[in-house]
């Protein structure tokens, strides 16, 4: 009896192991756009506050939405969700004003908090387990045009974040990189109308917002392993 106790044990904490290290990545490296191995998005930024701003929003408390976008559905590949502005808000880094009288405002915003999902059908993961983690850190760079100094015409963004992955074990140091290079504005109040269809929704249920198409995009995964290593399948191989 003694002996068949131990051996369920054992069993027992091989497939809490198997688990564990299914949450940890399959692959490290990089997936961009440009070679396929990841998919553009769209993402939202929902103004929170009572007196969210028209123009250039950036105020703390907004919280941003994004997802994967394949033509047809959101969500199937990524998501980064729950990424709220700091209490700095937008901080204006340069202003140019261009030969035609437009000018041009910089502005570096930094969020707090977030998560991050990435689908088990990729070559990231396992075909097993999905991939989750909190987002450690989020920021954007964003460019907005004014005609004549003044009417607001439009906005793009760059955006970089890091993320450590939810059930990992953290000796192993796995983290994750987003750079997003292109984040366009296609809708806020300042343009009219209302937002399109088909963009992730305006969390903290606000009902103002901005609504951005999201392109150019490359993720790499790193872990602290060997320089010998390869791929997380080969050092969970070790274990088992």
């Amino acid at each position: 009896m003694k002996m068949l106790r131990m051996i369920l044990t054992t069993v027992l904490v091989m497939a809490l192991a198997q688990v564990a290290w299914a949450q940890c990545p399959d692959a490290i490296g990089q997936w961009s756009t440009t070679t396929g191995t990841m998919i553009g998005g769209r993402a939202t930024e929902a103004w929170c506050g009572a007196d969210g701003n028209p123009i250039q929003g950036g105020q703390p408390g907004n919280t941003q939405n994004a997802m994967s976008w394949d033509g047809v559905s959101l969500g199937t590949q990524w998501r980064a969700w729950g990424m709220t502005i700091d209490g700095n808000g937008a901080v204006l880094v340069s202003e140019v004003t261009l030969p035609n009288g437009n000018v041009t405002r910089t502005y570096s915003t930094d969020y707090v908090g977030g998560q991050f999902w990435l689908t088990r059908d990729n070559s990231w993961s396992d075909g097993v387990a999905d991939l989750t983690g909190d987002l450690t850190y989020f920021n954007v760079l964003t460019t907005i045009t004014y005609l004549g100094g003044t009417t607001f015409a439009g906005a793009s963004s760059n955006i970089t974040f890091t993320g450590s992955f939810a059930d990992c074990p953290g000796a192993n140091g796995c983290e994750i990189r987003f750079g997003i290079t292109n984040a366009l504005l296609v809708w806020n109040p300042a343009l009219g109308g209302s937002m399109p269809a088909d963009y992730p929704a305006l969390l903290c249920s606000a009902n103002m917002g901005e609504a951005f198409s999201v392109c150019c995009i490359t993720v790499e995964i790193f872990c602290a392993v060997a320089a010998e290593e390869t791929s997380w399948g080969s050092l969970k191989a070790l274990y088992k």
